[in-house]
């Protein structure tokens, strides 16, 4: 675990509640990047979370954005905030490794269209955050940043990992199968994973089909905002609406009820972790939440049986899909 005095470190950054600074010159977008920068150099020896830092262009990047908010001209809300790219995702100014020997030092010398998007934004690109092996299930060496013994979970590990510790605001993630959400939960920070095909794909090299672009950051707004400039720059997948919702996140509310979902995993769960879940659950009916489960609840248990497959059926899916470039990645490395 790390030390005591390293612990302390462990905090999120959020960027949008410091922008208000950024105009009297109190703070600006390079002294916020060093901040992060600090973080880095203090425990990414420790934690792993990226497989390539671009320190010198981040800085040029953070001086630029600086500069335009001094000048009240910021090109969004995000203008100099530090991002880390999975590295499952394109750039033309660092590899993309995909979490794979095959691919080491590999460029494809082209910007993803989330990336051209951030740029146009005037996001900081600091880096690629480490990735399971093509996005999949063998893992890369992240660690949990609250527990050096724990999983950061996959397969956006180094972006969760990365954005739970501060050592940026938000990071570039994909999901086909929990890869956003699980990692944000491991870490603590927060996953958000929109519909399918709200975020353009185009330069991600996640073959899987129901995969979907998101983020992890250290706020709800941190995260909200990013994938909306994202949208409103690089759109959704072709054949898709894109993202929908308002600019910023709606006011949080107090929800009347919520439904607990006992999936095939419940089963599987430890007795640990079935214990502090159903405390949770417990702590929020306290508040007056409305708790539904299947046993009283019709409609719950319809959700149950419907979904009680879902597994199985996500990983056929899955399989299928991987089965040709992973074929073509064999094939290749035969030929060597």
């Amino acid at each position: 675990m790390l030390a005591p005095e390293e612990k302390r470190k462990l905090a999120t950054k959020p960027y949008l509640s410091v922008t208000n600074r950024f105009a009297d010159g109190s703070d600006s977008p390079r002294e916020f990047l060093e901040r992060c920068l600090a973080e880095i150099t203090a425990l990414e020896p420790k934690i792993g979370a990226f497989v390539h830092l671009n320190i010198e262009a981040a800085r040029t990047a953070a001086d630029q954005a600086s500069a335009r908010w001094r000048q009240r001209q910021p090109r969004s809300k995000i203008d100099g905030m530090p991002v880390g790219i999975k590295d499952i995702i394109e750039t033309a100014d660092m590899p993309t490794e995909q979490g794979s020997p095959l691919f080491v030092g590999w460029r494809s010398e082209r910007d993803a269209a989330s990336v051209v998007a951030l740029r146009e934004a005037g996001a900081v690109i600091v880096g690629k955050t480490v990735t399971t092996e093509f996005a999949a299930t063998e893992p890369r060496g992240t660690r949990n940043p609250h527990d050096l013994r724990r999983t950061p979970g996959g397969s956006s590990s180094g972006s969760a990992a990365a954005a739970a510790c501060g050592m940026v605001p938000a990071a570039l993630g994909t999901q086909g199968l929990s890869s956003i959400v699980r990692p944000a939960s491991y870490c603590g920070c927060v996953g958000f994973k929109p519909s399918l095909g709200a975020i353009n794909r185009g330069g991600s090299l996640d073959t899987v089909d129901h995969s979907v672009h998101g983020a992890l950051g250290a706020s709800l707004g941190d995260v909200w905002i990013v994938l909306r400039e994202i949208a409103d720059r690089a759109g959704g997948d072709p054949g898709f609406a894109g993202l929908r919702g308002p600019s910023r996140p709606p006011p949080a509310r107090m929800p009347a009820r919520l439904a607990v979902l006992e999936t095939e995993g419940w089963r599987q769960a430890a007795p640990q972790a079935k214990s502090a879940f159903t405390r949770a659950v417990e702590d929020i009916g306290k508040t007056g939440v409305t708790i539904l489960h299947a046993a009283d609840c019709g409609p719950v248990a319809k959700i149950e049986s419907a979904i009680a497959n879902a597994m199985a059926m996500v990983t056929a899916i899955n399989a299928w899909d991987m089965r040709w470039p992973l074929n073509s990645y064999r094939d290749a490395t035969l030929r060597r």
